[in-house]
Protein backbone atom coordinates (compact mmCIF):
# COMPACT_ATOMS: atom_id res chain seq x y z
CA UNK A 1 0.00 0.00 0.00
CA UNK A 2 2.79 2.31 0.93
CA UNK A 3 4.60 1.65 -2.36
CA UNK A 4 1.47 2.26 -4.31
CA UNK A 5 0.87 5.52 -2.53
CA UNK A 6 4.47 6.54 -3.15
CA UNK A 7 4.14 5.85 -6.89
CA UNK A 8 0.91 7.82 -7.06
CA UNK A 9 2.52 10.71 -5.17
CA UNK A 10 5.41 10.73 -7.60
CA UNK A 11 2.97 10.89 -10.53
CA UNK A 12 1.12 13.76 -8.89
CA UNK A 13 4.41 15.60 -8.27
CA UNK A 14 5.48 15.10 -11.91
CA UNK A 15 2.13 16.39 -13.17
CA UNK A 16 2.35 19.35 -10.80
CA UNK A 17 5.88 20.19 -11.96
CA UNK A 18 4.83 19.90 -15.62
CA UNK A 19 1.91 22.24 -15.05
CA UNK A 20 4.18 24.70 -13.29
CA UNK A 21 6.62 24.65 -16.19
CA UNK A 22 3.79 25.18 -18.68
CA UNK A 23 2.42 28.07 -16.58
CA UNK A 24 5.85 29.68 -16.36
CA UNK A 25 6.31 29.32 -20.13
CA UNK A 26 2.89 30.87 -20.81
CA UNK A 27 3.67 33.68 -18.41
CA UNK A 28 6.94 34.41 -20.21
CA UNK A 29 5.18 34.40 -23.57
CA UNK A 30 2.44 36.69 -22.25
CA UNK A 31 5.00 39.05 -20.81
CA UNK A 32 6.79 39.20 -24.16
CA UNK A 33 3.47 39.85 -25.94
CA UNK A 34 2.51 42.58 -23.48
CA UNK A 35 5.98 44.09 -23.80
CA UNK A 36 5.72 44.05 -27.60
CA UNK A 37 2.23 45.61 -27.53
CA UNK A 38 3.38 48.22 -25.03
CA UNK A 39 6.36 49.07 -27.22
CA UNK A 40 4.09 49.36 -30.25
CA UNK A 41 1.66 51.59 -28.36
CA UNK A 42 4.53 53.78 -27.19
CA UNK A 43 5.81 54.04 -30.75
CA UNK A 44 2.33 54.95 -32.00
CA UNK A 45 1.90 57.48 -29.21
CA UNK A 46 5.27 59.00 -30.01
CA UNK A 47 4.40 59.00 -33.68
CA UNK A 48 1.07 60.64 -32.94
CA UNK A 49 2.70 63.24 -30.74
CA UNK A 50 5.16 64.05 -33.50
CA UNK A 51 2.30 64.56 -35.93
CA UNK A 52 -0.32 66.17 -33.70
CA UNK A 53 1.67 68.41 -31.40
CA UNK A 54 2.61 71.01 -33.99
CA UNK A 55 2.70 74.75 -33.78
CA UNK A 56 -0.01 75.78 -36.24
CA UNK A 57 1.27 79.35 -36.09
CA UNK A 58 4.58 78.22 -37.59
CA UNK A 59 3.89 77.83 -41.33
CA UNK A 60 7.27 76.20 -41.96
CA UNK A 61 6.53 73.49 -39.38
CA UNK A 62 3.01 73.02 -40.75
CA UNK A 63 4.37 72.70 -44.30
CA UNK A 64 6.98 70.14 -43.20
CA UNK A 65 4.38 68.11 -41.29
CA UNK A 66 1.99 67.96 -44.24
CA UNK A 67 4.79 67.02 -46.61
CA UNK A 68 6.16 64.28 -44.32
CA UNK A 69 2.70 62.78 -43.78
CA UNK A 70 2.04 62.61 -47.53
CA UNK A 71 5.47 61.05 -48.15
CA UNK A 72 4.96 58.48 -45.37
CA UNK A 73 1.52 57.47 -46.64
CA UNK A 74 2.90 57.26 -50.19
CA UNK A 75 5.74 54.93 -49.13
CA UNK A 76 3.94 52.79 -46.53
CA UNK A 77 0.35 52.94 -47.72
CA UNK A 78 -2.75 54.15 -45.92
CA UNK A 79 -3.59 52.43 -42.65
CA UNK A 80 -5.70 53.18 -39.58
CA UNK A 81 -2.91 55.07 -37.84
CA UNK A 82 -2.12 57.32 -40.82
CA UNK A 83 -5.83 57.88 -41.49
CA UNK A 84 -6.35 59.00 -37.89
CA UNK A 85 -3.29 61.26 -38.14
CA UNK A 86 -4.59 62.82 -41.37
CA UNK A 87 -8.03 63.54 -39.90
CA UNK A 88 -6.61 64.94 -36.67
CA UNK A 89 -4.02 67.02 -38.52
CA UNK A 90 -6.70 68.50 -40.77
CA UNK A 91 -8.88 69.26 -37.73
CA UNK A 92 -6.01 71.08 -36.06
CA UNK A 93 -4.95 73.00 -39.17
CA UNK A 94 -8.45 74.25 -39.94
CA UNK A 95 -8.52 76.05 -36.61
CA UNK A 96 -6.25 78.59 -38.31
CA UNK A 97 -5.99 77.79 -42.03
CA UNK A 98 -8.67 77.76 -44.73
CA UNK A 99 -8.75 75.01 -47.36
CA UNK A 100 -7.24 77.39 -49.92
CA UNK A 101 -4.32 78.13 -47.60
CA UNK A 102 -3.75 74.39 -47.09
CA UNK A 103 -3.82 73.99 -50.89
CA UNK A 104 -1.13 76.69 -51.21
CA UNK A 105 1.06 74.79 -48.74
CA UNK A 106 0.62 71.55 -50.71
CA UNK A 107 1.35 73.36 -53.98
CA UNK A 108 4.62 74.71 -52.55
CA UNK A 109 5.69 71.13 -51.77
CA UNK A 110 4.37 69.67 -55.02
CA UNK A 111 7.71 69.58 -56.85
CA UNK A 112 9.44 67.85 -53.94
CA UNK A 113 6.57 65.37 -53.61
CA UNK A 114 6.88 64.54 -57.33
CA UNK A 115 10.62 63.98 -56.91
CA UNK A 116 9.80 61.42 -54.22
CA UNK A 117 7.48 59.55 -56.60
CA UNK A 118 4.20 60.73 -55.08
CA UNK A 119 1.44 60.18 -57.64
CA UNK A 120 0.42 63.57 -59.12
CA UNK A 121 -3.17 62.38 -59.57
CA UNK A 122 -3.42 61.67 -55.84
CA UNK A 123 -2.15 65.16 -55.01
CA UNK A 124 -4.59 66.72 -57.48
CA UNK A 125 -7.48 64.66 -56.02
CA UNK A 126 -6.73 66.02 -52.55
CA UNK A 127 -6.51 69.57 -53.93
CA UNK A 128 -9.79 69.13 -55.82
CA UNK A 129 -11.62 68.02 -52.66
CA UNK A 130 -10.20 70.94 -50.69
CA UNK A 131 -11.21 73.37 -53.45
CA UNK A 132 -14.76 72.15 -53.89
CA UNK A 133 -15.74 71.55 -50.26
CA UNK A 134 -15.51 74.22 -47.59
CA UNK A 135 -13.96 73.60 -44.18
CA UNK A 136 -17.12 73.05 -42.16
CA UNK A 137 -18.61 70.56 -44.62
CA UNK A 138 -15.38 68.60 -44.93
CA UNK A 139 -15.13 68.39 -41.15
CA UNK A 140 -18.73 67.16 -41.14
CA UNK A 141 -17.86 64.43 -43.64
CA UNK A 142 -14.84 63.37 -41.60
CA UNK A 143 -17.00 63.19 -38.46
CA UNK A 144 -19.14 60.54 -40.21
CA UNK A 145 -16.15 58.26 -40.80
CA UNK A 146 -15.43 55.08 -38.85
CA UNK A 147 -11.63 55.03 -39.06
CA UNK A 148 -11.34 51.22 -38.63
CA UNK A 149 -13.87 50.46 -41.36
CA UNK A 150 -12.53 53.08 -43.76
CA UNK A 151 -8.93 51.89 -43.37
CA UNK A 152 -10.06 48.32 -44.13
CA UNK A 153 -12.01 49.46 -47.20
CA UNK A 154 -9.08 51.50 -48.50
CA UNK A 155 -6.77 48.51 -48.09
CA UNK A 156 -9.34 46.34 -49.91
CA UNK A 157 -9.34 48.81 -52.81
CA UNK A 158 -12.98 49.88 -52.53
CA UNK A 159 -14.09 52.86 -54.62
CA UNK A 160 -14.75 56.31 -53.20
CA UNK A 161 -18.41 56.06 -54.28
CA UNK A 162 -18.84 52.80 -52.36
CA UNK A 163 -17.18 54.26 -49.26
CA UNK A 164 -19.35 57.39 -49.42
CA UNK A 165 -22.49 55.22 -49.79
CA UNK A 166 -21.52 53.27 -46.67
CA UNK A 167 -20.82 56.47 -44.73
CA UNK A 168 -24.34 57.72 -45.45
CA UNK A 169 -25.91 54.26 -45.16
CA UNK A 170 -26.96 54.61 -41.53
CA UNK A 171 -28.36 58.14 -41.92
CA UNK A 172 -32.06 58.85 -42.11
CA UNK A 173 -33.48 60.07 -45.44
CA UNK A 174 -33.63 63.65 -44.13
CA UNK A 175 -30.01 63.47 -42.95
CA UNK A 176 -28.90 62.10 -46.32
CA UNK A 177 -30.68 64.91 -48.17
CA UNK A 178 -29.14 67.53 -45.87
CA UNK A 179 -25.73 65.89 -46.24
CA UNK A 180 -25.89 65.92 -50.05
CA UNK A 181 -27.27 69.48 -50.11
CA UNK A 182 -24.45 70.62 -47.82
CA UNK A 183 -21.87 69.06 -50.12
CA UNK A 184 -23.46 70.53 -53.24
CA UNK A 185 -23.74 73.97 -51.71
CA UNK A 186 -20.15 73.74 -50.56
CA UNK A 187 -18.95 73.33 -54.15
CA UNK A 188 -18.20 76.85 -55.30
CA UNK A 189 -19.23 76.33 -58.94
CA UNK A 190 -22.56 74.82 -57.99
CA UNK A 191 -23.18 77.49 -55.38
CA UNK A 192 -22.51 80.23 -57.96
CA UNK A 193 -24.85 78.59 -60.49
CA UNK A 194 -27.60 78.23 -57.88
CA UNK A 195 -27.27 81.87 -56.86
CA UNK A 196 -27.49 82.95 -60.51
CA UNK A 197 -30.56 80.73 -61.08
CA UNK A 198 -32.32 82.11 -58.00
CA UNK A 199 -31.62 85.71 -59.05
CA UNK A 200 -32.76 84.92 -62.60
CA UNK A 201 -35.96 83.28 -61.30
CA UNK A 202 -36.81 86.32 -59.14
CA UNK A 203 -35.98 88.70 -61.98
CA UNK A 204 -38.13 86.78 -64.49
CA UNK A 205 -41.04 86.62 -62.03
CA UNK A 206 -40.92 90.40 -61.67
CA UNK A 207 -40.75 90.81 -65.46
CA UNK A 208 -43.81 88.60 -65.93
CA UNK A 209 -45.68 90.62 -63.29
CA UNK A 210 -45.10 93.76 -65.38
CA UNK A 211 -46.03 91.96 -68.62
CA UNK A 212 -49.32 90.82 -67.04
CA UNK A 213 -49.99 94.40 -65.93
CA UNK A 214 -49.20 95.75 -69.42
CA UNK A 215 -51.68 93.24 -70.82
CA UNK A 216 -54.38 94.47 -68.42
CA UNK A 217 -54.21 91.48 -66.07
CA UNK A 218 -53.53 91.23 -62.34
CA UNK A 219 -49.84 91.81 -61.53
CA UNK A 220 -49.98 89.21 -58.72
CA UNK A 221 -51.18 86.43 -61.06
CA UNK A 222 -47.65 84.93 -61.58
CA UNK A 223 -47.55 83.99 -57.89
CA UNK A 224 -50.64 81.75 -58.11
CA UNK A 225 -50.10 78.23 -59.54
CA UNK A 226 -52.36 77.20 -62.45
CA UNK A 227 -54.02 80.64 -62.50
CA UNK A 228 -50.80 82.17 -63.81
CA UNK A 229 -50.78 79.67 -66.71
CA UNK A 230 -54.45 80.33 -67.45
CA UNK A 231 -53.79 84.07 -67.46
CA UNK A 232 -50.73 83.75 -69.74
CA UNK A 233 -52.69 81.68 -72.28
CA UNK A 234 -55.43 84.32 -72.28
CA UNK A 235 -52.83 87.06 -72.86
CA UNK A 236 -51.52 85.01 -75.79
CA UNK A 237 -55.04 84.62 -77.21
CA UNK A 238 -55.01 80.87 -76.54
CA UNK A 239 -57.55 78.66 -74.81
CA UNK A 240 -56.79 77.75 -71.16
CA UNK A 241 -58.24 74.31 -71.87
CA UNK A 242 -54.85 73.37 -73.34
CA UNK A 243 -53.69 72.89 -69.74
CA UNK A 244 -55.77 69.72 -69.51
CA UNK A 245 -53.05 68.07 -71.60
CA UNK A 246 -51.14 67.80 -68.31
CA UNK A 247 -53.48 64.95 -67.38
CA UNK A 248 -52.43 62.85 -70.38
CA UNK A 249 -49.06 61.14 -69.74
CA UNK A 250 -46.27 61.45 -72.31
CA UNK A 251 -48.32 62.39 -75.38
CA UNK A 252 -50.14 65.16 -73.54
CA UNK A 253 -46.89 66.47 -72.09
CA UNK A 254 -45.26 66.57 -75.54
CA UNK A 255 -48.27 68.44 -76.96
CA UNK A 256 -48.21 70.85 -74.00
CA UNK A 257 -44.54 71.61 -74.71
CA UNK A 258 -45.49 72.46 -78.29
CA UNK A 259 -48.28 74.69 -76.96
CA UNK A 260 -45.82 76.47 -74.63
CA UNK A 261 -43.49 77.16 -77.59
CA UNK A 262 -46.45 78.38 -79.66
CA UNK A 263 -47.44 80.70 -76.80
CA UNK A 264 -44.09 82.52 -77.16
CA UNK A 265 -44.93 83.32 -80.79
CA UNK A 266 -48.43 84.40 -79.82
CA UNK A 267 -47.06 86.59 -76.98
CA UNK A 268 -44.70 88.30 -79.43
CA UNK A 269 -47.63 88.95 -81.78
CA UNK A 270 -49.76 90.24 -78.87
CA UNK A 271 -47.13 92.93 -78.27
CA UNK A 272 -46.76 93.76 -81.96
CA UNK A 273 -43.50 91.89 -82.54
CA UNK A 274 -42.45 89.60 -85.37
CA UNK A 275 -41.11 86.08 -85.79
CA UNK A 276 -37.49 86.90 -84.92
CA UNK A 277 -38.61 88.45 -81.63
CA UNK A 278 -40.74 85.35 -80.99
CA UNK A 279 -37.69 83.10 -81.37
CA UNK A 280 -35.90 85.38 -78.93
CA UNK A 281 -38.71 84.95 -76.38
CA UNK A 282 -38.39 81.19 -76.76
CA UNK A 283 -34.62 80.84 -76.63
CA UNK A 284 -33.53 83.92 -74.62
CA UNK A 285 -36.66 84.69 -72.60
CA UNK A 286 -35.14 86.99 -69.90
CA UNK A 287 -33.55 89.32 -72.48
CA UNK A 288 -36.61 89.70 -74.71
CA UNK A 289 -39.02 89.86 -71.77
CA UNK A 290 -36.87 92.76 -70.51
CA UNK A 291 -37.39 94.51 -73.86
CA UNK A 292 -41.18 94.12 -73.54
CA UNK A 293 -41.11 95.51 -69.98
CA UNK A 294 -38.77 98.48 -70.46
CA UNK A 295 -39.57 99.50 -74.02
CA UNK A 296 -42.07 102.35 -73.96
CA UNK A 297 -42.92 101.70 -77.61
CA UNK A 298 -43.91 98.13 -76.90
CA UNK A 299 -47.59 97.94 -75.98
CA UNK A 300 -50.10 95.17 -75.70
CA UNK A 301 -52.40 95.10 -78.73
CA UNK A 302 -54.00 91.72 -78.05
CA UNK A 303 -56.16 89.80 -80.49
CA UNK A 304 -59.51 90.47 -82.02
CA UNK A 305 -62.18 88.22 -80.48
Amino acid sequence: MIKTNTKENRKIIKIFITLCLISILCLILNLNTVRAETTLMLKQTTSNEQNYQININDEAEVSETIKNLILTINSEGMNKNFLSQTIELYTQLTEKYTNNEIIDIIEKNKSELKENNVNTENINSVIKILKNVDTNNLRKILSQIDVDELATKINNGESAQSILFDITGEMTTAEKVNFVVDILLAARNIKTILIILVILFIYRTLLICVIYKKAGKKAWAPFVPIYRNVTMLKICGMSPWWLLLLLIPVVGWILLFIVSVASKFMLAEAFGKGTVFAFGLWLLAPIFETIIVFSKKTKYIGFEE
